[in-house]
């Protein structure tokens, strides 16, 4: 289970699941939580179950964003089926798109 948190990133902050262990394989997959996002202790993530888009900050070991990339969710068409990820990054954070 995992525990909503503050978590600041520049001038706003999120409420956000702190998604640890086997936690952060479900990630935002059929959340109901009303969290602004999840994040993840993993450089990789993919969107099976994620009903929205997704704002992706991959972070470093100091919690530096290092990259950020939108991702859409997985449908029947093939080209969404692709994970994300960064090799440099130690967590994800992911957070719903408002658009």
């Amino acid at each position: 289970m995992c525990r909503i948190i503050n978590f600041r990133l520049g001038r706003k902050t999120y409420r956000v699941k702190d998604c640890k262990g086997l936690s952060s394989v479900r990630g935002l997959m059929f959340d109901n939580s009303g969290a602004d996002g999840a994040l993840i202790y993993a450089n990789s993530i993919w969107m099976p179950f994620v009903r929205h888009s997704l704002d992706l900050f991959f972070l470093d070991e100091k919690m530096k964003v290092i990259e950020k990339r939108r991702a859409v969710p997985l449908t029947l068409n093939p080209k969404t089926w692709k994970t994300y990820s960064n090799k440099k990054a130690k967590y994800c954070l992911e957070i719903r798109t408002r658009t």
